[in-house]
């Protein structure tokens, strides 16, 4: 109920993905019951056998405070469909609405897996020859090392879910690839991430533009560089194919030879845009939370809704425990070879004295 385009968006998504889910899927509908039913049955899908109700008469609004909200609007469609998914009434739950106050429910209702900190949200961004994942975008602006370590982790099996990827390629993002640079938080993240070869295939510091040329597929950032990137790159995008209809229209050679581009301009335009791959899983919850823009239109809620029932399907919220009990056992235990140290010398050896800046012996 709480996204900037309402609810009316929302089930004309809902109508979509109703093509591509299985017989025995439900999707229920939380909010106002009557106005959902009115919509719905504008929609078509009202009597639908695949559609359910729950209402929920309260909103989540944009500006409202977490802790507030979640304690004066518990009846509010985002508070009760979280906990219909802590009751286990439901597998996955969807919500355009107040990032903020998801990202706290979520913590303080759902808890965070065993072996998170925090939860991340995770993206599908296109590059040269495919899609990659960011993470995080948004749910934690300020991570720690260990966090990063986290989303690392749960970033990487959520490429092997989401993308099919088998060895996902992970780099932490930073402004160099040299190490040393980035600052201490960056560094020491980069130290535990190099500890965990075989856990993650794990390629090193990266910069932005190593992002789009195709040989990552997952990208590691905090909450609040991710945020800012995933927002200014759907900004370009959208500012790109402004440009290109307006140069279209202006002149009559150029818009026939528009035609004439026209299936590679609409390939093009289908790889970049975000509707596709419309929502982001809040990971390291104990159940899967699927979050989408607050301004979606249906075509992306179909697609967070697919993206959520592909998560379902590959046991992914399992996965994620596994790997992350695992990752966590590597930090904490001790080199598995230390160095053994140098003997001592033989009593009749003399150390040589160096001369002033010279090299040890």
């Amino acid at each position: 109920m709480g996204g900037d385009n309402g609810p009316a968006e929302v089930i004309r998504g809902v109508k979509l993905v109703l093509r591509d889910i299985a017989p025995e899927d439900r999707l229920i509908l939380v909010g106002n019951m009557k106005l959902l039913q009115m919509l719905a049955r504008k929609a078509g899908i009202e009597a639908h056998p695949q559609v359910e109700y729950r209402d929920a008469e309260g909103v989540i609004l944009m500006d409202d405070k977490p802790m507030q909200a979640i304690k004066s609007k518990k009846a509010a469609s985002m508070l009760v469909a979280m906990d219909m998914l802590k009751a286990n009434e439901a597998d996955a739950m969807f919500s355009s609405g107040n990032t903020k106050v998801l990202v706290a429910a979520g913590t303080l209702k759902l808890r965070p897996m065993p072996g998170a900190d925090r939860p991340a949200l995770a993206s599908i961004m296109p590059h040269k020859n495919g899609h990659f994942i960011l993470m995080d975008v948004g749910a934690n602006p300020e991570s720690t090392p260990e966090q990063l370590m986290h989303n690392a982790v749960m970033g990487t099996v959520y490429a092997q879910s989401a993308l099919g990827i088998a060895k996902p390629r992970l780099g932490l993002l930073t402004v160099g690839t040299e190490e040393g640079k980035g600052g201490e938080r960056i560094n020491k993240a980069h130290s535990l991430l190099k500890k965990l070869e075989g856990e993650i295939n794990y390629v090193g510091p990266v910069e932005g533009f190593d992002m789009f040329a195709g040989d990552l597929d997952v990208a590691i950032v905090d909450g609040f560089t991710g945020n800012i990137l995933l927002k200014s790159t759907e900004a370009m995008f959208k500012m790109l194919v402004g440009m290109v209809r307006e140069k279209l229209s202006y002149n009559p050679f150029y818009w026939g030879a528009g035609l004439a581009l026209f299936p590679i301009l609409q390939s093009l335009k289908n790889h970049l845009k975000a509707d596709e791959n419309g929502g982001a899983p809040l990971l390291g919850l104990n159940a899967l939370v699927i979050k989408a823009h607050g301004s979606c239109n249906r075509h992306a809620v179909r697609g967070a809704l697919r993206l959520g029932r592909t998560a379902l399907s590959r046991q992914m919220s399992e996965r994620l425990r596994e790997a992350l009990a695992r990752a966590n056992a590597t930090i904490a235990s001790p080199a598995q070879n230390p160095p053994t140290p140098a003997p001592p010398p033989a009593a009749t050896e003399t150390l040589a004295t160096p001369k002033e800046g010279g090299p040890l012996p």
